[in-house]
């Protein structure tokens, strides 16, 4: 019986990938990785020994948006036949000049320039159709963005507050309390990023004659950029409507822009140090794509956007409660909860059941709520 207890001992010590990976339920937070003081250095501190969940994040994001793949595969060119075709719009003007009986050596300089060809991808028949069908299923990524979104939220936001990590019943359970909304957000989303992002492009390509437009929809791609730092987050954390959450990110973003800039440039470094590892060896650009770049740009934002909302509306809920508190009468009595700087006092909420004390927009079951006895 003893060598049996002996050898579970040695195996509950050995290092094992999946607890590294993934952690163990019961496993508290260390008081060096409850950080109070949100500076730099401390950034590269917590990054480093939650590492691990910046991977699992990125796994999420990558799993979870997985109809992004059947879009890859759509507009990658494997499914479809292969045609040669010229390069340039002067490429008929040519051919018709030569076939009329131009001289070919004066043809010749321009014919190098506009005389090109390449292989384009060209769908026929049946490929065709399979082509259509995984664009079809591409799109199903406007129903899991929300949901992955929401999930990885709220995750990494109990990663830069310190708080106990349960991985799956944290990244599940964010879906399931948040489901409804995440999903009208999720297209929200997508659908405003898709189109700030195509207006950038487009006045950048006619900048000689449409400049201030570029430097419009530059702008706002950037504070919508800086919105999105909060709006999954304060979606966890508050029961806000949909327009209620929209317009406190907004407010975030410009009350707090300073920082959000800050977080932008660091999550553009890590965008430009994986498109140079992937000019230099493709693969391993590859990789970091697939396991580092959405989480730690996700770390970055949360790290710097959950003091802002922290300061800004957790705080001053906990401070008109304590004063309320001492204010209060009888025992017996539940006061409401006062009104907090960016959304006003309700009475209960439901949450699994169990009636807990919470202003109108808060649903977080760790932070906010005082449950009570049920009766």
């Amino acid at each position: 019986m003893n060598g049996d207890n002996k050898n579970n001992e040695n195996k509950k010590k050995r290092f094992n990938i999946y607890n590294w990976m993934y952690g163990r339920n019961g496993r508290g937070v260390r008081k060096r990785d409850v950080i109070k003081n949100y500076n730099f250095e401390n950034y590269f501190k917590l990054f480093g020994r939650k590492f691990r969940y910046i991977v699992n994040t990125n796994l999420f994001y990558i799993a979870g948006n997985f109809p992004i793949f059947f879009f890859i595969l759509a507009i990658s060119g494997n499914l479809s036949r292969q045609a040669v075709l010229p390069t340039s719009e002067m490429a008929s003007v040519l051919y018709g000049l030569s076939a009329a009986g131009a001289d070919t050596a004066s043809l010749l300089p321009v014919a190098g320039i506009h005389g090109l060809s390449a292989s384009f991808p060209v769908p026929i028949g049946a490929d065709s159709l399979f082509v259509k069908i995984l664009y079809a299923l591409s799109l199903l990524l406007i129903f899991t963005f929300g949901l992955v979104n929401t999930g990885c939220a709220y995750v990494m936001r109990n990663v830069v507050k310190g708080e106990p990590i349960f991985l799956f019943d944290d990244f599940f359970g964010a879906i399931k309390r948040n489901w409804k909304m995440a999903i009208p957000m999720g297209i929200f989303d997508a659908v405003v990023l898709g189109l700030c992002a195509f207006a950038t492009y487009s006045y950048y390509l006619n900048y000689s004659t449409q400049y201030i437009l570029f430097f419009c929809s530059l702008v706002t791609l950037v504070i919508y950029l800086f919105m999105r730092f909060y709006m999954y987050m304060i979606m966890v954390t508050f029961k806000q409507s949909f327009f209620k959450v929209i317009k406190n990110s907004f407010i975030f973003a410009i009350l707090c822009f300073g920082k959000n800039f800050l977080a932008f440039l660091g999550i553009a470094l890590i965008a430009f140090i994986t498109m140079v590892f992937a000019a230099v060896y493709t693969p391993i650009g590859v990789i970091l794509l697939l396991v580092f770049v959405f989480g730690a740009a996700t770390f970055t934002a949360t790290y710097v956007a959950y003091p802002q909302m922290k300061k800004y509306m957790i705080d001053p809920y906990y401070d008109d409660e304590s004063e309320e508190e001492e204010e209060a009468e009888p025992i017996d009595a539940v006061p409401a909860p006062p009104a907090g700087k960016f959304g006003k006092a309700g009475g209960y909420g439901d949450d699994d059941g169990e009636l807990y004390d919470a202003g109108e927009y808060v649903t977080d079951e760790d932070e906010f709520k005082t449950k009570k006895k049920n009766n």
